[in-house]
């Protein structure tokens, strides 16, 4: 137990450095889009596939399908939305989300300190433009050019920045899996995850903790790079994980209109069903065994290709089924409110 302190430090320091890379990543591109990020949502709704397909491009640009479900909630809230139009941009938001998965297990991880050295120096140069003197005695076009390229080249600083910290949270965070692999009881814990219930139920409490799937499953892939979980484990681990990301839309529409509780609802009514489905034919087929064959020398890979392939394929199945999905989601959301107010 003497090694546990100095593991859960860094791990705790990883993780830390992780989300702040991805919120960075979503704050510098959400505010270098402005109102159009919100426009584009509403805009690009109009039928499920259209707001899949919107739902998994700015959630692969921002990093967080959290921040997107929540704002769907709010827009939902607003009257801005339909649940018909959330229906879709939560669907395709599970899917961007995996890109972050994908890009972590990638043999990138030596760039970390180019990048944020780099994305500093730009940082640092566009504030240096932006500050500049002289400015009020140059033409307003010439200004305008130049806080043009100011805000340029800080997009750029903050996002090489960001991603810089992504990396360099997955290499701290694998790096604090090593003296684990000496821990008997973890590995005796790790190893009940191996039953489907189990490993549900354990994916889901870890992410609803740490209010973060994106770091959740970077945890996994690098508990998986040091060989304390192996796939099938995972498999189950992932699809706990989908659910438990749902608990910050719940709590954020506690307070809101019942359209906008029905929408949080949709979210964990969909992740509820992929993950069923995915249970049932992975016991009927070699499902993970296949996946896994994809890539079988990189574990950190094979979690997030099983992410991505999860989401991608629950997604496809139920977009089609996205009003039936609907009425269940403001079915649940009736009964539930007359529980709470009896």
């Amino acid at each position: 137990m003497g090694i546990l302190p100095g593991v859960l430090i860094r791990l705790g320091a990883g993780v830390g450095i992780f989300l702040y890379g991805l919120h960075l990543i979503g704050d510098s591109l959400e505010e270098a889009t402005g109102p159009a990020l919100e426009k584009n949502l509403r805009r690009f709704t109009d039928n499920p596939w259209k707001g899949a397909l919107t739902g998994t491009v700015i959630t692969a640009l921002t990093q967080s399908s959290t921040a997107i479900t929540v704002m769907t909630v709010s827009l939902v809230d607003k009257g801005i939305m339909t649940l018909e139009q959330a229906a879709g941009v939560v669907l395709g938001a599970n899917v961007g989300t995996a890109g972050t998965g994908v890009m972590a297990a990638l043999p990138i991880r030596s760039l970390a300190p180019l990048l944020l050295i780099g994305g500093a120096l730009g940082v640092l140069v566009a504030g240096g433009l932006a500050k500049s003197p002289g400015s009020d005695r140059r033409s307003r076009k010439t200004v305008e050019r130049r806080e043009g390229r100011a805000e340029g080249i800080k997009l750029v600083g903050a996002l090489a920045m960001g991603l810089g910290m992504l990396l360099l949270g997955m290499e701290l965070m694998q790096e604090a899996m090593v003296p684990c692999r000496s821990l008997p009881w973890l590995t005796r814990l790790l190893g009940g995850l191996g039953h489907p219930v189990r490993g549900v139920l354990g994916g889901a409490l870890f992410t609803a903790v740490i209010q973060s799937s994106s770091a959740s499953v970077a945890i996994l892939q690098s508990m998986a790079a040091e060989g304390m979980v192996g796939l099938r484990q995972s498999a189950y681990i992932v699809y706990g994980q989908n659910i438990g990301t749902c608990v910050t839309a719940l709590w954020a529409s506690a307070r809101l209109s019942p359209a906008a509780r029905s929408c949080a609802r949709l979210h964990l009514v969909i992740n509820l069903l992929g993950t069923a489905v995915f249970l049932a034919v992975d016991c009927l087929l070699p499902l993970t065994a296949w996946v896994g064959s994809w890539t079988p020398e990189n574990p950190a890979m094979q979690i997030a290709n099983m992410h991505l392939f999860f989401n991608l394929a629950s997604t496809l199945l139920l977009l089609p089924f996205s009003g039936l999905l609907v009425r269940i989601a403001k079915i649940s959301s009736l009964h539930f409110g007359k529980k709470v107010i009896s």
